[in-house]
């Protein structure tokens, strides 16, 4: 590997890291301090140097280690020098915890080391602290497995969650393989566990005997096994972007809108189907590349298979057949009847005023062909650029035409609402917006 595709693998690696770890906390939870539980396994060496890198860079708080001694075999001695002297070499705070009693257990042992060690960190953690672990994919696969054969409880299937309270794991968006690859990459160092070897362990016994054949029968296993786990999740309303922000859905005949922060792939899935003309396909991973896109600030449209389309703007995700009609060119032969005059003539709006008028487009039965609810801002040039206004929409082009002919500018009407709110000392207490879907009533009105 030359240094050029050595540099970008290492990038996109922690692209994929701190972007799933920015989808699994807060912007206020990452400016704070951050515990890690390190053992000294490849796992957790390289969830610290990571956590390391973050901090030092200023994308999150400060970080300290915590290793847990269980005084259960020979070589935990080693671990522990091994995690001291690497956090003492990077100048982080490391603290040791001792767990009593393990040696005494003889039956379940797997367990009683999980919570204790648990409740050792729990203990031990600030309540302003976020307490890393360093869980992956494929931990979460063989947790799956193991739950499946012990109990019948449908969460089992979920894996080992994410996110539970104070405990994040930012590892689970990577496999073993993937962690394996970058700890060589960047030199990481860390020990083997040898009781890992031992297969009188239930974890051990599938990770060594049975997952190997899984996955030399069926190659693509971890991907399906994440896919259905999430879809899952947004069934259970588990979902850590559902719980942190759930999404509003309004279902109209000729589509059905998403309106908030998160969608739910799973609810996205099953509003395609039901507007497909065609058999269910097999769909998820092209959504998951649409959600991937729209976090880039892509709004699409969005080509599916049984003619269907996605389109998402500011806080609302549209789903819809592609032979829908909208009112582009209805709004846009009304526009045309306007004069700069008369519309600078027009009353100006209050900001409740404006989500008001929001409020009952969404309740109107022709929403959807209105969406995503542009609006004119008849203002200067001044307060168009503190709204980020637009000069053009792909759902609505020739709306989009006649305001670059005659230099208006417009947004989403979620857009104003939120640009409004969010800059309110720099805007006035009335703006002049036009909602495009009022145009009929004010051209009634004037004739």
């Amino acid at each position: 590997m030359n240094k050029s595709d050595s540099n970008a693998f290492k990038n996109l690696f922690l692209k994929h890291f701190t972007g799933f770890l920015s989808r699994v906390t807060t912007a206020a939870e990452l400016a704070g301090p951050h515990a890690i539980a390190v053992s000294g396994g490849a796992d957790s060496m390289c969830l610290l140097w990571l956590a390391h890198q973050l901090s030092r860079q200023g994308m999150i708080g400060p970080v300290r280690a915590i290793f847990v001694h269980h005084h259960t075999r020979h070589g935990q001695d080693q671990d522990q020098e091994l995690v001291t002297d690497f956090c003492e070499d990077l100048n982080i705070p490391c603290r040791v915890l001792h767990a009593q009693g393990l040696e005494k257990v003889k039956s379940n042992f797997e367990n009683q080391a999980r919570l204790k060690r648990r409740d050792l960190l729990l203990n031990e953690i600030q309540s302003s602290e976020l307490l890393w672990l360093g869980h992956h994919l494929d931990d979460s696969f063989e947790w799956t497995l193991m739950q499946r054969n012990r109990s019948s409880v449908i969460h089992s299937s979920l894996g080992i969650p994410v996110r539970n309270k104070s405990i994040v794991r930012p590892l689970m968006c990577l496999s073993r393989t993937q962690i394996s690859k970058f700890i060589d990459h960047q030199g990481i160092s860390f020990r083997n566990d040898p009781t890992n070897l031992d297969v009188s362990f239930d974890r051990n016994y599938l990770r060594l005997k049975v997952i190997p054949l899984i996955k030399k029968r069926y190659p693509k296993y971890l991907k399906h096994y994440v896919n259905q786990a999430n879809l899952l999740a947004s069934v259970l309303k588990l979902n850590v972007r559902q719980q942190r922000d759930d999404s509003e859905l309004y279902t109209y005949q000729d589509g059905s809108i998403f309106v908030g922060c998160h969608f739910s792939t799973f609810e996205v899935q099953q509003l395609l189907h039901q507007y497909s003309h065609q058999e269910r396909g097999k769909i998820t991973t092209q959504i998951q590349r649409m959600m991937q896109a729209i976090e880039k600030g892509k709004k699409g449209p969005y080509h599916f298979s049984g003619g269907t389309e996605v389109y998402h703007s500011h806080r609302l995700l549209m789903i819809y057949r592609q032979k829908f009609q909208n009112e582009d060119k209805h709004l846009a032969n009304l526009l045309t009847k306007f004069s700069s005059t008369e519309l600078e003539s027009l009353p100006k709006t209050t900001y409740d005023e404006l989500k008001l008028t929001w409020e009952n487009l969404l309740k109107r039965s022709e929403s959807m062909a209105h969406m995503p609810g542009l609006i004119l801002v008849i203002e200067n040039k001044s307060i168009q650029k503190t709204l980020n206004t637009s000069v053009f929409d792909s759902l609505f082009p020739e709306v989009s035409s006649v305001c670059q002919k005659k230099g208006y500018r417009f947004l989403s009407c979620l857009k104003a609402l939120s640009e409004w709110e969010k800059k309110r000392q720099k805007l006035p207490e009335s703006l002049r917006f036009l909602p495009l879907w009022t145009l009929s009533n004010l051209s009634s009105s004037q004739e």
